[in-house]
């Protein structure tokens, strides 16, 4: 009886009109062909459903230098570790006029719905993007698979070791979302809706181990559904000739298993050690602040972040260091996110300042 189900679960794989793709993640890869000429893969990650209709047939590539051009999807497989969940590649060969970096992207809609770090994660497309030099021939590094699931207060490891990878050097960091601005081929930009997985609770750290070379979450918390992003830079001689923005998804389910302990919040965005100014002497500078964007003409979302849970106060400034507008958190918190209105302000320059009574911070603004 296994077996009739192993070949039923085959003929889904390939078969494109048997499941419907709800897209975890995905990324895009190249390799070099000959002078300008690379192939170009994109593989997105998706949920395995049966009979819910037709999943992503094609993707539109943008190739940087004006140019696009359709892929069509090969037949996928199942992620190994993750048995509902399902890999498809789209592949195409593209010349690039002359030498030059150039942003290879896809924007595609369809992605997981309910993510919690992500408001009104199904009306955001996943934006993918690979940045490469073609002035040298080279191969952007291959990963290992995602993992897409993670125990609550157990430590969630991926691997981030390139399963194929030139002589050159990588380095992985995580990364806020993407998203594309206006147009067809838009170029990246931030998705500033966007929290970090340990952002929810406000406890734990999600980041990159350098030395383990692994991206660690240590330790989820609340159960759910969690989008994250990498950026690989793969470098040559000192200088960065590819970049590779990786999405994913990471379920946080109740399942049995050893539990570790959740370590004190730290910052994805800026590590362990924030950068402040204090008003105080201290052993530990604790505090960072965001404002975007800037410059803007109506409204200014500030995100201030403290090391230890205190109560923040944000203050918009003027230049000659009047408070214009105040806001602060209701009770003690890791990190806040304001939104300050200045459609009404003259334009010029002002500050944006977080303190948390033994620590500020600020940021200068245009309007």
């Amino acid at each position: 009886m296994k077996s009739v189900y192993r070949i039923i679960l085959l003929l889904l794989l390939i078969t494109p009109m048997c499941y419907a793709t709800h897209i975890k993640g995905g990324e895009i890869s190249t390799s070099y062909v000959s002078a300008q000429t690379y192939n170009v893969k994109v593989r997105l990650y998706s949920d395995l459903q049966v009979g819910e209709g037709a999943g992503q047939s094609t993707v539109v590539v943008c190739f940087g230098d004006g140019s696009t051009k359709e892929f069509s999807r090969l037949p996928g497989g199942i992620v190994p570790g993750s048995p509902n969940v399902i890999y498809s590649d789209y592949v195409g060969t593209h010349t690039y006029p002359a030498n030059g970096t150039y942003q290879i992207s896809v924007s595609i809609q369809n992605r997981t719905s309910g993510l919690i770090n992500l408001p009104n994660s199904e009306q955001t497309p996943i934006f993918l993007w690979t940045v490469i030099n073609t002035q040298l021939p080279n191969n952007t590094p291959v990963m290992p698979y995602p993992i897409f699931e993670a125990g609550v207060r157990q430590q969630f490891l991926i691997d981030l070791k390139p399963a194929v990878q030139d002589q050159d050097s990588i380095t992985v960091k995580v990364s806020r979302l993407s998203k594309a601005s206006p147009g067809t081929c838009g170029v990246r930009m931030a998705e500033h809706t966007y929290l970090f997985p340990n952002e929810i609770s406000s406890s734990g750290v999600f980041k990159v181990d350098a030395l383990k070379k692994k991206l660690v979450w240590q330790a989820p918390e609340v159960i759910g559904n969690y989008a994250y992003a990498m950026v690989v830079s793969e470098w040559r001689d000192g200088i960065i000739i590819s970049e590779t923005y990786r999405e994913g998804l990471i379920s946080v389910v109740d399942r049995p298993g050893e539990t570790v302990e959740v370590l004190p919040y730290e910052s994805s965005e800026f590590g362990g050690l924030i950068t402040s100014a204090p008003n105080v002497d201290s052993p530990e500078v604790s505090m960072a602040v965001e404002a975007y964007p800037v410059p803007s003409e109506d409204f200014v979302t500030v995100k201030a972040y403290s090391k230890t849970r205190a109560v923040i106060r944000l203050q918009l400034i003027d230049i000659k260091g009047r408070v214009i507008r105040e806001i602060s958190s209701k009770s003690p918190v890791i990190l806040v996110q304001e939104e300050f209105d200045v459609r009404n302000l003259n334009h010029g320059i002002y500050m944006i300042r977080a303190d948390n009574s033994v620590h500020s911070v600020t940021q200068k603004i245009l309007h």
